[in-house]
């Protein structure tokens, strides 16, 4: 692989975007009531609310993306299982308007993207009474991998449309970030015992975390892109025209950590950073006098609270020229490692290879975010719902989870549930999406339509299956207590 210092210094994230498309967080099967341990990473009291005691996750993954850099033309996500993807050429008048199975471009000014993968592992939840006081407690394991890099200008849309860059070009400010991490939690919840015809519970989660992989990007103020023509000699003696690209007044700052081994070319699955977060839930119940199932439901959930500190490497690019192409001091190096390449931009840029590294320690944060969930009981067994997240970020280098508006229809019984959904990503991007459970099988989609229908852009898809365990019959234990509190 030949060395090119651009993607590094400029727009290092967008080389992401241009991966094939692989979810976001199950909202319709969170609003079912047998969701249990399943869902409290988004609503830390869905647990307690469970109709049966007990309640066994064995397995899940939920996997979701958008994107507004690039698109796969005229097909499904199962039309992507056959054949093959080529890239657009321009020169050959393959494109995205008139081939099938292409990968193209939106070639628009401003761009970005969300990417989650979230796996969950086995996980457990029991629901007990103490001294006439109802609990759950819960224990879960997950795998998780987000990514991102909202509103970033889209320098590589001249290089894509094979037509020249501006003389200058104003890179604003930006921040790409990627993290894949393990999390080890606790969940506890219980009601308030408010003077109410209410009830009141509070839900918390305790996440242990141990990271794995980590990298950010911080463009810290406006970078200009600068093209300058150079007339050369040929080795024939002829002349020619040569364009250079240069970034000045660039100010960029770069942490990374893995565990990949570039040497022997292994992975080595051990912790690169650890950390704690919390997730805090509060929910309003009204049985309307029904002991069996509520009438209306509203929670608020303040979601992951936290960071990671990383034992890695954070590098600082400071400087007012450089050259990026056809530069002979970084033409046809092979890669080695990540820290290689920052060694000999640091060389190039300071004339010292170690200068640029100004710490082995860095912070990321957690996605943070606040959900809101309103649920109301529209007939037996039958549920109108609204779920909205909106990202928080607090912290140092944070995580971003996308913004989300959810609405949907649930049928939720014992042995089975099913439901459809309209949402909308960024508040502006509409999908329907549909679930299903059946027996110990959840399968379901927020985005669903993509996976049979051919799009002729696609360039999203949201998916999610898990298996799970409980018991053959509703909790045979007595139910709990709807009467006001006297407290």
């Amino acid at each position: 692989m030949t060395f090119r210092a651009f993607h590094i210094l400029s727009v290092v994230g967008l080389c992401l975007l241009s991966a094939p498309l692989l979810s976001q967080d199950p909202f319709i099967f969170s609003n079912d009531r047998f969701s249990g341990i399943s869902t409290v990473g988004i609503s830390p009291t869905q647990s307690f609310l469970n109709p049966n005691q007990w309640d066994v996750h064995l397995f899940s993954e939920n996997i979701f993306i958008q994107n507004s850099y690039g698109y796969i033309s005229k097909t499904s996500i199962l039309g992507l299982t056959s054949g093959e993807i080529r890239e657009a050429n321009i020169g050959e008048n393959i494109t995205g308007e008139n081939t099938k199975k292409v990968w193209d471009y939106y070639n628009k000014d401003i761009t970005g993207y969300h990417f989650s993968n979230e796996i969950m592992g086995p996980s457990a939840s029991y629901n007990f009474t103490i001294a006439e006081k109802d609990f759950s407690v819960g224990i879960f394991s997950k795998l998780r991998t987000q990514s991102s890099i909202i509103d970033v200008d889209n320098y590589l849309q001249f290089t894509n449309q094979e037509i020249l860059e501006p003389v200058l070009y104003n890179l604003s400010p930006f921040e790409a970030n990627f993290m894949n991490w393990t999390e080890i939690g606790l969940n506890l919840a219980t009601e308030i015992p408010f003077n109410s015809d209410y009830q009141w519970i509070a839900g918390v989660n305790i996440k242990y975390l141990m990271a794995h992989d980590a990298f950010y990007l911080k463009n810290n103020e406006n970078a200009v892109m600068r093209r300058e023509n150079e007339d050369i000699v040929l080795e024939d003696g002829s002349l020619a025209n040569q364009k250079n690209l240069f970034v000045s007044d660039f100010d960029i700052e770069i942490g990374y950590a893995t565990g990949y081994d570039f040497e022997n070319e292994t992975y080595n699955y051990q912790s690169q950073g650890n950390g704690f977060g919390f997730d805090f839930g509060f929910a309003f119940v009204n049985y309307a006098g029904n002991d069996d199932d509520y009438d209306l439901k509203i929670s608020a959930n303040l979601l992951d609270v936290g960071w990671v500190n990383f034992d890695g490497f954070l590098h600082h690019f400071l400087g007012e020229n450089f050259q990026y192409t056809n530069n002979s001091n970084l033409e046809d190096i092979e890669f080695e490692s990540p820290e290689q390449y920052a060694q000999i931009i640091s060389n190039e840029i300071y004339g010292n290879p170690a200068q640029s590294l100004v710490s082995n320690d860095f912070k990321i944060g957690l996605p943070t975010s606040l959900h809101f969930n309103a649920s109301k009981n529209i007939g037996v067994n039958q549920y109108l719902n609204i779920d909205v997240v909106q990202r928080l970020p607090i912290f140092e280098n944070s995580l971003k989870r996308s913004n989300i508006i959810n609405a949907s229809y649930i049928v939720s019984q014992h042995k089975f549930a099913y439901g459809a959904s309209v949402s909308a990503y960024e508040y502006k991007n509409f999908q329907m999406g549909a679930f299903l459970r059946y027996g110990p099988l959840i399968i379901g989609s927020e985005n669903l339509l993509p996976i049979f229908i051919p799009h002729q852009k696609l360039h999203g898809e949201d998916f999610y299956i898990g298996l799970k365990i409980y018991p053959l019959s509703n909790r045979d234990i007595e139910r709990r207590s709807r009467k006001p509190c006297k407290c």
